[in-house]
């Protein structure tokens, strides 16, 4: 007599295959997060309070996931960031902005938010126009002299220096010269990063260099890095040729050097640069600050190749 077999429903054969394509997908999905990556464009930025950011997706692995991700930070009382990537310094402090995958939140990576105090730089005695005079004591007799004029205060520059409206902190300064003068280089077509070398800019400090180069990025939408020649060289950027004497391969060269100091300012060089023949240069400039210790400028010796 034969043994009947029983059938097994076939809803039940459904649900242990829909179970089993559930830890299969989760399996997938674990090990996506943990072979997928997130580069963005920086990963630690120096700000200040007031100033701004903008976060940008370079390369999402796998490709397949597209750069649509997400941003959140951990402490939006020192810094807060758009769903743009837009960056905004509140206070000092240290903020971790957190970046993950839309479709893949797994996949994420952070970028380190230093939000330094905006401390004013203390008036340095080259750039005093009007030294502070020391007080006289009250009741002393004072000499009867000629009066002459102080030795180390100079006169205001005598031309306007351009017409140019003047600016709080260098930082401004040099931003207002690289957009008037070197935008039309910048906006080629073959240009997608900005290298800047301010490593002569000894008036900058770092975060004030950092800032610079944020403007920038924003203004052009492109990559923008504080590099030297010789490093974009040591990495590939940029690579001499026996007709241009050098190429950077889809960039632009910008170099600021600050030069020789007085009372009223400082002297300094400012040039952009696709190659060595397309070099646009001002190669006397002059940077002047008043008594309320803003500056304006002067640009002169002009050199195109």
């Amino acid at each position: 007599m034969k043994k009947q077999v029983k059938k097994v429903p076939i809803y039940f054969i459904m649900m242990l295959a829909l179970v089993f394509i559930c830890v299969l997908e989760n399996e997938v999905n674990t090990q996506a997060a943990l072979k997928g990556k997130i580069i963005m464009n920086q990963s630690k930025i120096s700000l200040v309070p007031g100033s701004k950011f903008k976060l940008k997706v370079k390369k999402v692995k796998p490709s397949k996931l597209g750069r649509i991700v997400t941003y959140k930070s951990n402490k939006k009382k020192v810094a807060t960031v758009s769903k743009k990537g837009v960056v905004r310094a509140k206070k000092a402090g240290k903020a971790k902005i957190v970046i993950a995958s839309k479709k893949n939140k797994r996949i994420k990576t952070t970028v380190m938010v230093m939000v330094q105090e905006n401390k004013k730089e203390k008036k340095k005695a080259s750039y005093t126009v009007n030294p502070p005079m020391t007080q006289k004591p009250e009741n002393s007799v004072v000499p009867v002299v000629t009066p002459e004029p102080p030795k180390h205060s100079p006169e205001p520059p005598k031309e306007p220096a351009n017409d140019i409206e003047t600016f709080d902190h260098l930082t401004g300064m040099y931003f207002d010269i690289i957009s008037k003068e070197f935008t039309l280089m910048i906006n080629a077509g073959t240009v997608n990063q900005i290298a800047i070398d301010l490593t002569d800019c000894i008036s900058m400090s770092d975060s004030e260099k950092q800032i610079l180069a944020g403007l920038i990025s924003e203004k052009y939408g492109k990559r923008t890095v504080l590099k030297t020649m010789e490093e974009l060289k040591a990495e590939g950027s940029i690579v001499d040729d026996p007709a241009y004497g050098f190429v950077f391969r889809g960039g632009v060269f910008i170099k600021i050097r600050e030069m020789e100091k007085d009372s009223s300012g400082f002297s300094f060089y400012v040039s952009c640069a696709m190659n060595g023949l397309s070099l646009n240069a001002f190669t006397h400039c002059k940077a002047f600050v008043d008594k309320d210790n803003k500056w304006s400028y002067k640009l002169d010796g002009k050199l195109l190749s």
